[in-house]
């Protein structure tokens, strides 16, 4: 019996010690999470190797995923890809039909946007200089002539109407652009405001629906525009999102702890069968051992 127990002694010392000796190696990579202090001494191999190097690890995490994964040719396809363009187009027309949002309720979350209040006032002011520039150069003659003619139609001779209508229409045409001219940048902004409250309490799926009675046909339009906007801008909006960046961020962010579980709950079994072979390892380094 003593025999025999001196015969297997090294093989089940040699499993227990692989055994151990890999489960140790594999804690000892994500443990202890934080420095271990004697004093003024660090211990060595404290912290474990990953919180060690965490900053390096998302540092080459961020790095390979935007090459390999989403760089900004695959941002690309992404973002022109049929399913993403009709999401955008499903979202905004769901948005424009949507019956409890109103346009005076989006122009309110506009506005609260951060550095949203001085954008809309510029592009506001933007519209109404163009609105006016477009008026000053439009002609009003023929408009002036045809409603003259529908005001007195009946009331004068037709040729003495024509004539005296002709003969007013430019300098009425051009008294109104001058008018514009010198008090347009006080008329427009008025009249845009104007039409802003007048439109602000009504439902925009009403609005949508006065425009473009056709669901479909609206989810169609819009999904052309996108595709039109992103074929101008799409490089410059890919080449603008730094998915490394936000990937190492948010890996430096994580708690040790959390890289350890989410590290475990991948590749936890492999671990397993790494410990049980270091203790079949082991028991076949104790037998060997025995014939030495």
């Amino acid at each position: 019996m003593r025999n025999v127990f001196s015969l297997l002694s090294p093989v089940f010392i040699g499993g227990v010690i692989g055994y151990i000796t890999n489960d140790i190696a594999i804690k000892m990579l994500f443990r202890p999470h934080k420095p271990v202090y004697i004093g003024r001494f660090r211990l060595p191999l404290t912290p474990g190797i990953v919180p060690k190097h965490k900053d390096t690890l998302a540092v080459l995490l961020g790095r390979e995923v935007e090459e390999k994964f989403f760089g900004a040719d695959d941002l690309e396809l992404i973002f022109r890809s049929d399913a993403f363009t009709d999401a955008v187009a499903g979202s905004l027309t769901d948005m424009l039909y949507a019956k409890e949002s109103t346009l005076c309720l989006a122009l309110e979350r506009a506005e609260a946007s951060p550095g949203a209040g001085p954008l809309i006032t510029s592009a506001k002011a933007e519209l109404c200089a163009q609105i006016n520039a477009a008026l000053i150069r439009f002609d009003f003659t023929p408009v002036i002539e045809a409603a003259a003619r529908d005001a007195v139609s009946g009331r004068l001779p037709r040729g003495v109407a024509g004539d005296a209508i002709a003969a007013l229409a430019p300098s009425l045409s051009d008294g109104i652009r001058k008018y514009l001219r010198e008090n347009g940048d006080e008329i427009i902004p008025a009249l845009v405001d104007e039409m802003i409250t007048d439109f602000a309490d009504r439902p925009v799926s009403q609005i949508s629906a006065s425009v473009c009675p056709d669901r479909d046909l609206m989810h169609t339009m819009i999904a052309g525009l996108y595709r039109s906007f992103m074929a101008l801008y799409i490089r410059r909006i890919v080449e603008s999102i730094d998915v490394g960046g936000s990937i190492t961020d948010k890996v430096r962010q994580m708690d040790t702890r959390d890289i350890e579980t989410l590290v475990l709950s991948v590749v936890n079994r492999e671990f397993r069968y790494v410990v049980w072979l270091g203790g079949l390892l082991g028991m076949i380094i104790g037998a060997v051992n025995i014939f030495i």
